[in-house]
């Protein structure tokens, strides 16, 4: 079955998000634009994670358990997840290996928190966007291991992206996906290419007509993980 996915969205939990990118707010907004799937993916940080989850159970759409990592070498990775004790592993992981930072609002943004029901429980105090003291390479282990699957996030974007970064695809770490915007990199060929809105306001959010197609046996988090994790197929 071809399925529409959106798999780079940030909730209000992340500081350069719009207060009302609450995870009810998201999950609506994708059934309303016809999507099949989602994943939010904060800037290291899954605790709105369970308020999607709930909110994709009631409107009947596959969401997808993600975060988005800043490795140490200062590269945004997609990380994703089959289940939320996996994707909480995963956060716990990060978060101990982050320098602690206070957030600061009035200059980073607010880290909005809420519960499963989008009811406000406060703010995150640490900066999320602090960069973590893992590798590429080691985030993308730590996800495998998890049953999950790391895609590196807008490569050719620039700032805080793989190619502009790093100036190559790291011979090293396994990259059976990776997330590009508009123009495909000639080094990416034979590799998985996925596109997404990287939302941080609700209008932002792809439109089914404009949104990735990924082909899938099913619509669950397990069959989108394992079409990341197999990358593209030979013909």
């Amino acid at each position: 079955m071809r399925c529409t996915v959106d798999l780079h969205i940030h909730s209000c939990l992340s500081p350069c998000a719009d207060d009302d990118m609450t995870p009810w707010n998201i999950v609506g907004m994708a059934k309303l634009k016809g999507l099949d799937a989602v994943a939010v993916c904060d800037h290291n940080a899954v605790r709105n994670l369970p308020g999607a989850c709930k909110a994709g159970r009631e409107y009947g759409v596959c969401v997808l358990p993600g975060m988005e990592v800043t490795s140490r070498e200062d590269v945004h990775l997609l990380c994703y997840f089959p289940t939320l004790d996996a994707a909480f592993t995963m956060g716990s992981l990060i978060e101990k290996s982050q320098v602690r930072i206070r957030n600061k609002p009035d200059l980073f943004g607010r880290q909005i928190l809420v519960d499963a029901d989008d009811v406000p429980l406060g703010e995150e105090e640490r900066l999320l966007l602090a960069a973590s003291a893992m590798s590429i390479s080691e985030i993308a282990e730590a996800a495998w291991d998890l049953g999950g699957v790391m895609v590196p996030a807008h490569i050719n974007k620039g700032a805080n992206s793989l190619l502009p970064v790093l100036g190559l695809m790291p011979a090293d770490v396994a990259l059976p996906a990776v997330e590009i915007v508009q123009t495909m990199p000639h080094c990416v060929r034979g590799k998985l290419c996925i596109h997404a809105s990287d939302a941080h306001r609700l209008v932002d959010i792809r439109e089914a007509e404009e949104a990735c197609m990924l082909e899938l046996p099913e619509l669950s988090p397990d069959a989108i993980i394992a079409v990341l994790r197999r990358g593209k197929e030979e013909a």
